[in-house]
């Protein structure tokens, strides 16, 4: 078995590994044996460099002298292509894993906006039923408003007629007591007329009567006989008088109930009308209510529709990227795969070399001659299948 270990003190302090020849730290404040290869770093397949220069002598050793030019450059294009492949594989893997977590924390934000433009469409749709809603609702009480005035305009009118029907009656009322006044006035004119008349009668009658007292006694009393029958009709006369004095009295009290009823009715269907006008303006309110609901509506709808196309183009366009960031990511993923799949392939083939120089080199009792052909073989094996 060959075990050669080169530990050699570069005067430099350089790693004595060929292919690294790092500066090497320092002993360390106490002191001992300076380092003659690099204390920490490591190879592809876990090697250090006192490993890697060690398997540099011992087949420098079998083959008897140092390599030619071609193996030596071989070895070193490999060696120098397996450390190279390392690094751009870890930066490959965590460029693809930086660009698998911008692309999750990217579909994240795109699955949110969705989301968020969902929630505002179902508050557009809230605010339609809302505004639609208070539409019928105002329409509703519109309506319901609309129906109050017409009530009121027709007990309104119903009332009016009821109160121009007494005032009507009223006045007729009115008119037939100033008749039987006027009839009473001429009625006790007519009494008084006669009463006149009889008493200016009666006093000739008596004059003619003195005149004739000594002449003709039964004259006188027939004379007064119908004094006494005239003095009967002018008091029957006169109780006929107050009669119609006291019905005319009656009348004027009931003219003036009439008036103040008449005063009465007007006073209500002034009331009256200033309510109709209360309900008209009642009315026109509610229309102009219903009327700036039913522009709010429009305007809501408006806005609504709006919004609706704002949020169709945002789906749009978050569709469109959201399917540009899966071509894109299958494309990266494709590229990560190919590139992972390629350096995983190129490290498994230089392990595979590594461990068969390495089974070589462990075989013991190995001729010089032999363990050159197999270190030659196993380094020109083609193993890309």
């Amino acid at each position: 078995m060959i075990d050669v270990v080169v530990e050699a003190v570069e005067t430099d302090s350089l790693c004595g590994f060929s292919h690294c020849r790092a500066p090497l730290p320092a002993p360390g404040p106490r002191g001992g044996r300076p380092f003659a290869y690099c204390p920490d770093r490591t190879w592809p397949g876990g090697k250090t460099c006192k490993q890697l220069a060690a398997a540099q002598d011992a087949l420098t050793e079998a083959l008897g002298t140092p390599a030619d030019a071609g193996i030596t450059s071989s070895t070193s294009a490999f060696t120098a292509a397996a450390a190279e492949l390392a690094q751009p594989l870890g930066d490959v893997l965590a460029a693809a894993n930086a660009l698998r977590d911008t692309l999750a924390a990217e579909l994240n934000t795109a699955a949110a906006r969705v989301a968020e433009a969902e929630e505002t469409a179902a508050r557009e749709r809230g605010l339609r039923q809302q505004a639609e809603e208070a539409a019928a609702a105002a329409a509703t009480e519109a309506q319901r408003a609309t129906d109050h005035a017409a009530d009121v305009m027709r007990d309104a009118t119903a009332e009016a007629d009821r109160y121009r029907a007494e005032r009507d009656q009223a006045v007729a009322e009115a008119e037939a007591a100033a008749a039987a006044r006027a009839e009473a006035e001429r009625a006790q004119a007519r009494a008084e007329g006669v009463a006149t008349t009889e008493r200016e009668r009666a006093e000739q009658t008596v004059r003619d009567e003195r005149a004739r007292t000594e002449a003709a006694t039964k004259a006188v009393a027939a004379a007064t006989e119908k004094l006494a029958s005239t003095r009967t009709e002018r008091d029957a006369a006169r109780t006929a008088l107050d009669d119609l004095r006291a019905v005319l009295e009656e009348q004027q009290r009931a003219a003036a109930d009439a008036t103040a009823e008449l005063n009465t009715a007007k006073i209500r269907e002034t009331e009256v009308t200033a309510e109709l006008n209360r309900a008209r303006a009642e009315l026109q309110a509610a229309k102009t209510e219903r009327n700036d609901a039913s522009i709010e509506l429009e305007a809501t709808k408006i806005e609504l529709s709006r919004a609706r196309l704002e949020v169709t183009t945002a789906n749009a366009g978050l569709k469109a990227e959201l399917s540009a960031a899966n071509a894109e990511v299958s494309r990266l993923t494709t590229e990560a795969t190919t590139t992972t799949t390629a350096a995983e392939r190129d490290l498994t083939r230089l392990r595979t070399t590594i461990a068969a120089l390495r089974d070589v080199l462990l075989v013991p009792d190995l001729p010089a001659e032999d363990l050159r052909t197999r270190l030659l073989a196993e380094l020109l094996t083609d193993r890309t299948s």
